[in-house]
């Protein structure tokens, strides 16, 4: 079961290891909040990825070597697995759990101990929701309801004010 938690990542190391188009919405995100976001990938192929100059790229594959993984993300606050190797996935992802660094594994429920929620957000609020990795599809459908829900009642408040 995930404890819901809103974290400060500014200026925190974040590493994700995977280039493709799960691993590049995860970096725009981790940077939207100012995480300082390496990206390790043999290639990387998500325009998103290469398109930001304050994400750094290394160009390498990550070894399957527990020692070699460890020494790797010791340094990062947070870690996104994102590769299409479910194996490579879970192998990091215990690593990582094991050094008590934060770990998210986009290709597993259960393996790693952080999971991204749906955010919605304005200038007042910030709500996230989460379906214990349950139902992505229907956190976004709450997500869209939700957001229109604080959309309105913010443009009643606006409302109110002007008269």
């Amino acid at each position: 079961m995930f404890f819901p938690l809103f974290v400060n990542i500014e200026n925190k190391e974040v590493l994700i290891i995977g280039g493709g188009k799960i691993g590049g919405r995860k970096a725009q995100t981790l940077r939207e909040y100012g995480g300082n976001v390496t990206v390790y990938s043999e290639k990387v192929t998500e325009e998103a990825i290469l398109a930001d100059e304050n994400i750094k790229v290394v160009n390498k594959n990550v070894s399957n070597d527990e020692a070699e993984i460890r020494e790797l993300v010791k340094k990062y606050f947070l870690v996104v697995v994102a590769t299409d190797d479910m194996e490579l996935n879970d192998r990091i992802s215990h690593v990582c759990m094991n050094e008590n660094i934060l770990v998210n594994n986009v290709s597993s429920k259960t393996e790693m101990n952080a999971m991204f929620g749906a955010v919605v957000k304005n200038d007042e609020f910030q709500i996230g929701i989460g379906s214990y990795g349950k139902s992505c599809r229907r956190s976004k459908a709450l997500k869209g309801k939700v957001q229109e829900l604080i959309d309105e009642i913010s443009k009643t408040e606006k409302e109110v004010k002007n008269v």
